[in-house]
């Protein structure tokens, strides 16, 4: 029997819904994923089957209007949101990988080599650097290692902090149950728990950028790159991010509902690996921002973004 139909048996699903689970990659057997609609069903094996989220799958097109900068090594992208970086169990097509492969094959005419030099998580929005050039991957892995990619991001959070600047030094690592926590600045590089998992440092410094009422922007700048950092030290500190449902931030301002945390990496300055050359760019924010903005009070001008540029 097709492995197709089986579904449609086994769970009461159509044919189409059956069909797009398994061209879209949502189809597990045996911890290995299945995309040929037409597979017969093994007769034994453990099947699982991954479904989105919000019950619906995503569409990505990446737009000229996406692209920061471009040349014929590098490409920065402002990314969309709603956007997965990479593929999901359940979606092996709608992510930004894929977005840009079919946009430089319907642009170019041919597959470009491109690399994701760094990720954004779901529900962040903001600049990310896509390498176009095999031989420009490990260059910029040292220049990460080495401090030389700034990133500062906008942060709308809950409630209105006390204080104009913070440096939030911790550890971080998976918790008992595998997620990521922050523990004492005491325990890091030390091993923790019955996996003895590392404790690693992580350093974010936040600025106010501007109050409203019980929501405040924040500027952070990232000396490390960790995990859902900045949600984890934004909740460290009593101020979860505005959205962040995961990490207990407001997700409703009257009859405004906030899908997901209102993360933006804005600015970014690295070295163009290649020449050499300074690059120096910010990403606006997405329009959700303006009106959540309008409900708090807080107003998300040019002018504001761009002095926020140097404010860590």
């Amino acid at each position: 029997m097709p492995l197709w139909q089986l579904l449609m048996a086994r769970l009461d699903l159509s044919p189409t819904l059956a069909q797009t689970l398994m061209v879209r990659g949502a189809i597990w057997i045996n911890s290995v994923r299945v995309t040929d609609p037409l597979a017969e069903a093994p007769p034994e094996g453990e099947l699982v089957v991954h479904t989105p989220p919000a019950g619906l799958y995503a569409n990505p097109v990446v737009t000229p209007a996406d692209i920061l900068f471009e040349d014929e090594w590098i490409l920065v992208l402002n990314k969309p949101a709603a956007w997965y970086s990479v593929a999901t169990p359940w979606d092996t097509f709608g992510h930004l990988e894929g977005a840009l492969q079919r946009f430089f094959l319907e642009r170019d005419g041919e597959a470009v080599p491109f690399h994701l030099v760094h990720r954004l998580d779901h529900g962040t929005s903001g600049a990310l650097i896509v390498s176009k050039n095999p031989s420009l991957n490990s260059r910029f892995q040292r220049m990460f290692n080495e401090g030389r990619v700034q990133k500062t991001y906008l942060a709308l959070c809950s409630g209105l902090p006390d204080w104009t600047k913070l440096e939030v030094v911790t550890g971080h690592s998976r918790g008992e149950f595998g997620l990521w926590s922050v523990y004492p600045a005491a325990m890091i590089d030390q091993l923790y728990g019955p996996k003895d998992r590392r404790v690693r440092r992580a350093h974010t410094s936040f600025t106010v950028q501007a109050v409203g009422n019980a929501a405040a922007l924040l500027a952070a700048r990232l000396h490390t790159g960790r995990t859902h950092q900045i949600r984890l030290h934004a909740k460290h500190i009593g101020h979860p991010l505005v959205g962040d449902q995961r990490y207990g931030g407001v997700t409703q301002f009257g009859n405004l509902s906030i899908p997901d945390q209102l993360l933006h990496a804005a600015w970014l300055q690295f070295p163009h690996p290649r020449y050499g050359s300074m690059l120096e760019l910010i990403a606006p924010v997405p329009s959700l921002w303006h009106v959540v903005g309008a409900a708090v009070g807080i107003d998300l001008q040019t002018g504001l973004l761009e002095e926020g540029h140097s404010a860590p």
